[in-house]
């Protein structure tokens, strides 16, 4: 049986470097779904907190259907954090040396 996936809450930061891209994908996937219908302005602030390029968050609400448009975004923000992991973990590595 499938775990119920919380739309109303956005995955942590901790949830970027343990869960699966899959499984990622999922949660935002219902989140931004329901950000979509219910609060666009939260979705948008998201958008610019997770420092996603406002041209490719503009190309994927021009999408026609609502799951593509969740689909897109969440892709969005999952290879933005993904960077930003990498970034912190090779800052890191340079700063042990």
């Amino acid at each position: 049986m499938e775990e119920s996936i919380d739309s109303r809450h956005e995955p942590l930061a901790k949830d970027y470097e343990k869960l699966s891209r899959n499984e990622l994908r999922k949660q935002l996937v219902a989140f931004i779904r329901n950000l979509l219908v219910n609060n666009p302005e939260r979705l948008a602030a998201m958008m610019y907190r997770h420092d996603v390029k406002e041209h490719l968050f503009q190309n994927a609400l021009m999408l026609t259907d609502i799951e593509e448009q969740a689909l897109f975004m969440a892709d969005l923000v999952i290879d933005r954090e993904m960077k930003k992991v990498e970034s912190r973990k090779a800052y890191k590595k340079t700063r042990l040396k």
